[in-house]
Parts: structure tokens; C-alpha cells; sequence
């Protein structure tokens, strides 16, 4: 074994060989883990002809990065989903709010960092859980709309459209008509 010259620390090349002979780690993987420069190890083996099993998968930042993804779900599974999830929050948001006193004493009770008990207090003050229950009927109220069959929204439109050029009230106005009298 040869030694570092700055930590005089022994270089366990027969390990190195073998890592790099499997081909399982980067080199600069190996460099990492056995505390040598990559170049270091790369002259070592050109100079002894070490040769890879398999080249380490890593990423060429060259190239784009295909990711694996699950296939997207339709978006009426998504509003269901979706529902369901806010549904759940709600059941949580009414158990906080009818344990508040129980929650707000053992808060109190437990926590000796003051800093930390008034952010617990807060976080289940009627504020925040007012603001949350804001926020999830948002969420129901969005996710609804998406929900809707593109037929009713498409309808609506045509509705308004019908309604605008059909003469009624909501009709656009003629423009005025041009009286010639040739006599």
C-alpha cells in the first residue's frame, strides 16, 4: 500500500481495483469513499490496464432526464379524490375545534418554551381554524367546478350566446339604416 503524502494515511488500492473492476460506483464515487482524487485513480488504472464489468447509471446532465410518473388520472378520479381528502381534513378541523379547551390546557400544562406554547395556541386559535375551514370549502368549491361534465359548461355558453343573438333584450342593436329619396 502506498501512502498520502498530506495525511500519511495508508491507500487501499487493491479495494479501489476491485470497486472499479465491478463497475457498480462512479470513479469519483470511489474517490469519495476511499479518500483519493479521481485522476489518481484513473492514471492507476490506464497505467494498469484495469478494465469496467458495467458502467455506473448516472446521470448525463447532457442529456433531458426522463422521469417515471404514474399515468395521469382522469379528472373526475382526481375531484373524488380530492373530496374525499377535504372531507377528512373536516372531520380533523371538527375534532379540533370540539377538543380545543382539553387541547389549549394540555398545551399549556406541557409546554414550558414559551415561544413554542403560543405557536401551538395559535395554530388552534378559532383564527386559524376559521382560515382553514375557509380554505377546504375553497378547495370543495374548485374541485366541483372541475368535476363538472364539459356539456354543462358548453351548454351555459351556447345558453348566453343563443340568448344574445336571438333579439331579445341582450341582443346587439342594428346599426342605423341609410334612407336614399331619389325624386
Amino acid at each position: 500500500m502506498e501512502t498520502m503524502a498530506k495525511e500519511n494515511k495508508p491507500i487501499d488500492w487493491a479495494g479501489i481495483e476491485k470497486d472499479y473492476r465491478a463497475g457498480e460506483m462512479s470513479v469519483r464515487d470511489i474517490a469519495r469513499w476511499y479518500s483519493v482524487s479521481h485522476t489518481a485513480i484513473n492514471k492507476r488504472a490506464k497505467a494498469e490496464k484495469w478494465t469496467r464489468a458495467a458502467q455506473p447509471k448516472h446521470l448525463d446532465r447532457r442529456e433531458p432526464v426522463q422521469r417515471l410518473t404514474k399515468p395521469a388520472e382522469a379528472p373526475a378520479d382526481l375531484s373524488e379524490k380530492g373530496k374525499a381528502l377535504a372531507g377528512r381534513m373536516m372531520d380533523e378541523l371538527d375534532a379540533v375545534t370540539s377538543l380545543h379547551g382539553e387541547l389549549e390546557d394540555m398545551i399549556c400544562a406541557e409546554e414550558s418554551d414559551s415561544r413554542r406554547r403560543q405557536s401551538l395556541l395559535r395554530a388552534i386559535s378559532l383564527g386559524e381554524r376559521a382560515k382553514t375551514l375557509k380554505d377546504i370549502s375553497a378547495t370543495l368549491k374548485t374541485l366541483s367546478e372541475a368535476a363538472a361534465p364539459v356539456g354543462k359548461k358548453a351548454a351555459r355558453k351556447d345558453a348566453a350566446a343563443a340568448a344574445a343573438s336571438g333579439g331579445g333584450k341582450f341582443a346587439p342593436r342594428p346599426g342605423p339604416k341609410l334612407v336614399v329619396d331619389n325624386k
